[in-house]
């Protein structure tokens, strides 16, 4: 086999083997509540800060300083002191055994960190993590910043840090985007993204079955969208590219509408509509009397608490396009 072939075959292995364990995170996750895999997943984000922190100064020293095993202490109390094991290896088995007790206990854990490595917020902890590696390798710094300091040095480092790094091109370019744009709007942006999505799904049966829009819903979308024209004629593709243009503009002009795309698509709450609409609702919505369609709010709530049982989670359809 040729040298391309084989790098070919890598690659291919590596997608296979990447797909494998996105299906088990996602059929973990699917057994959770979507706001405590949500928080559970914001958590790993924050002490794989912590861990990168203490494992860059660390590896500077070539010790772990006094100071820095009481930091350590402080924020993992009852940590366990191992001979011969570094200080960022102990810390990291220490919130496996007691922060992550419970997912990790009731087998769910992959569904919290295979998400939470993919966070952009993430990306960017772990690209400063290699920049600080690298150069305090080359030359210790005369003091070390507090962990409050060296996340506040992430968030805010240049996109020569991120170029630098190891990450795949186009994760770079979407840290780079989601930085511009800044955490609180990405987040707004999101929130507003998921939305509409899961109207777009709530809408979708009536859409795909080409009815006329019951009274209560055109009422509705008039009342949540009143810019949108509401017409019978509308296919579901329409109806969300005219509620993506109507409300992105701003983010699809300055070019971090894919950060917004990608983050909301790693989103638990996401998920919980999908399956919903895929797994159950689809095949039982009210096609005899449509005009008992339930109002959007009562539907998402039902969406949202979904937790399927004995479903063939392999048809959930992908999200509209």
């Amino acid at each position: 086999m040729s040298t391309q072939g084989r790098i070919r075959a890598l690659h291919s292995l590596e997608r296979r083997i990447e797909d494998e364990v996105r299906a088990e995170a996602e059929r973990q996750a699917r057994r959770v509540p979507w706001l405590t895999l949500l928080e559970y997943r914001k958590r790993h984000i924050e002490w794989e800060a912590f861990t990168l922190w203490v494992h860059a100064i660390e590896e500077a020293e070539h010790r772990a300083p006094e100071w820095l095993c009481r930091m350590v202490e402080v924020n993992c109390p009852g940590i366990k002191h191992s001979k011969g094991i570094k200080l960022w290896k102990r810390s990291d088995t220490w919130k496996q055994k007691t922060i992550f007790a419970k997912p990790n206990r009731e087998g769910w854990m992959r569904g919290v960190s295979f998400f939470a490595v993919r966070d952009l917020e993430y990306s960017w902890n772990w690209a400063y993590w290699g920049y600080c590696e690298h150069q305090w390798s080359v030359r210790r710094p005369a003091s070390y910043p507090s962990l409050e300091e060296w996340k506040s040095a992430a968030d805010n480092c240049p996109d020569e840090v991120l170029d630098s790094s190891g990450l795949r091109e186009e994760r770079k370019e979407l840290v780079k985007a989601a930085r511009r744009v800044g955490s609180e709007q990405l987040k707004r942006a999101v929130g507003t993204y998921l939305e509409i999505e899961a109207f777009a799904y709530w809408l979708r049966p009536i859409l795909d079955a080409h009815l006329p829009l019951p009274g209560k819903v055109r009422d509705e979308i008039r009342s949540r969208y009143p810019s949108l024209k509401v017409c019978d004629e509308w296919n579901r593709d329409q109806m969300w590219d005219r509620l993506k243009n109507s409300h992105f503009q701003e983010a699809q002009a300055e070019r971090w509408f894919d950060a917004v795309v990608y983050t909301a698509e790693l989103h638990p709450r996401r998920t919980k509509v999908i399956d919903y609409f895929s797994l159950y609702w689809s095949g039982h919505w009210p096609k005899r009397k449509p005009a008992s369609y339930p109002s959007f709010e009562s539907w998402r709530r039902e969406a949202e608490s979904y937790m399927p049982d004995g479903c063939d989670l392999e048809s959930a359809s992908p999200a509209p396009s």
